[in-house]
């Protein structure tokens, strides 16, 4: 499989906030590889971050950073604008524990670039070929299911439906999905950075990411037991 460096990609992430116990998640799907250990970013208790676009890598780190010591998410943005000589290249998003919201879309990001945001919801996106129709379609997937269901299969669901309707325009080479709660031993943190099989013989992250997590979830509870009661097992 040949990856083309010159192409400038195209890229989805949404972050979500359960206000009922304050579980953060944010999941990302991109036509780069290894985009798990680029962009995204989350802390229990504080912040779902998702930095992307041309990427620093900083930012994401110092983000989390200036929310631990107390700021808004707006402050946040204002703060890394200062720290940041080529942030209109850049994409950010802040989902905080306690709700609040913060997005910049650089204006020299690549084609297509927008976000949207939604009550306890975030969705960005890149090089879109059709634009905010795809934003709109992650938002409605995550809202479309019960608000019951695990978050993580929300998060995913969002982009699979963007996936649907992007189709062909959107190989995806690389896939991300980030759950934690507070007080919970068991976590989602899940990446895949290269499709099983090449783009061209129809190879899709995000599907291998969601046989990932078919995989991955019945086992969570057990890991998170056996890592304090390992004589149990």
């Amino acid at each position: 499989m040949n990856i083309d460096l010159t192409h400038r990609g195209t890229m989805l992430s949404v972050l979500a906030r359960d206000p009922r116990d304050r579980t953060l998640g944010i999941a990302l799907a991109s036509s780069s590889i290894a985009i798990g250990s680029r962009c995204p970013h989350l802390e229990t208790e504080q912040a779902a971050i998702a930095s992307q676009g041309f990427t620093n890598l900083k930012v994401g780190p110092l983000a989390l950073d200036l929310v631990r010591c107390g700021l808004t998410a707006a402050e946040v943005l204002e703060a890394l604008r200062q720290h940041d000589r080529w942030l209109e290249y850049r994409q950010i998003g802040i989902l905080t524990a306690d709700g609040q919201i913060g997005a910049h879309t650089g204006s020299e990001a690549t084609g297509w670039a927008g976000h949207r945001i939604g009550d306890d919801l975030l969705c960005l996106g890149n090089g879109l070929a059709l634009g905010a129709a795809a934003l709109d379609a992650v938002a409605e997937g995550f809202a479309g299911t019960p608000s019951a269901a695990l978050m993580a299969d929300r998060l995913l669901i969002g982009l699979e439906s963007a996936r649907r309707l992007l189709g062909d325009s959107f190989p995806i080479n690389s896939a991300s999905l980030l759950v934690r709660s507070p007080g919970a031993e068991s976590q989602i943190d899940l990446r895949i950075d290269l499709p099983s099989r090449p783009i061209e013989d129809g190879g899709d992250a995000l599907a291998d990411l969601r046989r990932l997590y078919g995989e991955y979830l019945p086992l969570v509870d057990t890991y998170a037991a056996r890592s304090v009661a390992p004589r149990a097992f």
